[in-house]
């Protein structure tokens, strides 16, 4: 049993070894997404991509850009709708838009 925890700190040593010069050579990706949410290189591109709209009463802001993308055969992502809609109408909060008031929302190609 000795030896099989010498092998295992030896296999774990060298895999840190690894790891570290892995690091300090290639490095990690910038454009590396490891906590799996979406970030903002989209929003730039979407905002040359956006109408502005005034808003009735009874409108959100899913209702409006499912309306506005209605012919987009990909299926709309509300978080990343969210995030674009705050970066386009800064101070705006998505579920407090007032009805009579115009707002830039994205159009996804």
């Amino acid at each position: 049993m000795n030896s099989f925890k010498k092998i295992l700190v030896y296999v774990f040593v060298v895999l840190f070894l690894v790891s570290i010069h892995r690091d300090l050579t290639i490095g990690t990706p910038l454009d590396s997404k490891s906590d799996g949410q979406h970030d903002n290189p989209m929003v730039e591109e979407e905002q040359a991509n956006a109408v502005k709209i005034s808003v009735n009463k009874g409108d959100t802001v899913l209702s409006i850009v499912e309306e506005l993308n209605e012919q987009n055969d990909r299926e709309l992502d509300i978080p990343q709708i969210m995030t674009d809609f705050k970066a386009l109408n800064p101070g705006v909060e998505p579920l407090h838009i007032e009805s009579g008031d115009d707002y830039y929302f994205p159009l996804y190609k």
